[in-house]
């Protein structure tokens, strides 16, 4: 396996921003964005965006490849995955907006980038239906007022902070993604930021819409086939970043027994730990190779969902591990180790549960290929 900070040797510097950034993230906000205001971690918030809109990209970070962007953010999410959330930048709807959108309405997501790196969010998670895209409830209609967008959206990252965004919403007898672009003097659209117990910088945030309007323009996909713009597309962009999501609970893994390893144990937790790791290191070389799936353009459905259900659950089984060989001082003095404890288990709030990827991870694999 191969250590990225020999590529990015920056990464060690940025990680003391990240730790100093999640301290805060928790009780004061806008400190901890502050001390996200770097230009080589803003570089790094970008991946993703096409260079023609990037104009936050630095020689560092530029063309970086699948491979070694998911080893990035697991190196990183070693100091924090929260402040990593915490990040203005690409997120889902980026992939969205490439894979659908047409050169003007990429170009008219991507302006808000223009005076600074802008948190943008994908809204797809409803509070009765959850993340079953294909029962949500929220409605695009037309009529003679144009446009309108109604619907309650819950469990929303970066949504609070966001300038623009992607909702998906029914329209007649299909799904559509629709570009909006947050304005908190509009009414129609209100915005309440969700508490969490573990990883704040995610941001959750409770979407209402109330007759939003919404510009033709701005509806992705308009004349294309049905599954093109609907469940298929979504499909896609999940495919590529679940395992963004496994990268962030692996670094997270990386943490807790790095800590357990600096404490004084009894042999059987030793031996707890040693395996532990292994699982680790078993998991990372199946994100490697998921991500080499990825540059020779195959569909990885399965792969995608048990690597991020691999992932996630080696996380949360490591920290329930914890308070069994730690004692009480290790809990007191130790405010990081605490709160990493916590994020452990608040990783299912990234699109989708447990029980969605375990149904997933049994699907068999389909032999068209998808451009890298």
């Amino acid at each position: 396996m191969s250590d990225i900070t020999r590529l990015y040797p920056q990464l060690y510097a940025l990680s003391e921003r990240l730790l100093a950034a999640g301290q805060l993230a928790e009780t004061d906000l806008d400190r901890a964005i502050d001390c996200l205001d770097h230009p080589e971690l803003r570089s790094v918030a970008c991946i993703g965006i096409p260079s023609r809109f990037n104009l936050w990209e630095t020689p560092a970070f530029s063309n970086v490849s699948y491979a070694r962007h998911l080893q990035i953010i697991e190196y990183l999410s070693r100091a924090d995955a929260s402040a990593m959330m915490l990040l203005p930048g690409a997120s889902l709807s980026t992939r969205a907006i490439l894979t659908l959108g047409n050169e003007q309405q990429q170009a008219r997501f991507f302006a808000c980038f223009e005076e600074r790196p802008t948190w943008t969010f994908f809204a797809v998670t409803e509070p009765d239906v959850g993340s079953d895209a294909g029962a949500i409830t929220s409605e695009l209609t037309h009529g003679e007022h144009g446009w309108r967008l109604n619907g309650t959206k819950t469990l929303i990252g970066g949504a609070m902070q966001a300038s623009a965004g992607l909702v998906f919403a029914r329209y007649r007898h299909s799904q559509r993604l629709v570009m909006v672009f947050p304005d908190q003097t509009r009414p129609t659209l209100l915005r309440e930021s969700l508490g969490t117990v573990g990883l704040a910088g995610a941001g959750l945030t409770r979407l209402v819409f109330k007759d939003h309007c919404v510009e033709k323009e701005d509806i992705l996909g308009h004349e294309r086939r049905e599954l093109l713009q609907g469940l298929n597309a979504l499909s896609l962009v999940f495919e590529r970043h679940r395992p963004m999501v496994a990268a962030m609970a692996l670094g997270t893994t990386f943490g807790l027994l790095t800590a357990l390893d600096v404490r004084p144990l009894p042999n059987a937790a030793r031996r707890w730990v040693a395996r532990q790791w292994r699982k680790y290191h078993a998991v990372y070389r199946q994100m490697l190779t998921v991500a080499e799936g990825y540059s020779n353009g195959q569909h990885q459905h399965a792969l995608t969902s048990q690597l991020k259900r691999n992932a996630t659950r080696l996380v949360e089984d490591t920290a329930c591990h914890l308070p069994h060989w730690l004692n009480s001082n290790d809990w007191l003095q130790d405010r990081l180790l605490r709160k990493r404890y916590r994020d452990s288990f608040a990783f299912e709030y990234m699109e989708g549960t447990s029980n969605v990827h375990l149904l997933n991870s049994f699907r068999p694999p389909v032999s068209q290929r998808v451009s890298p």
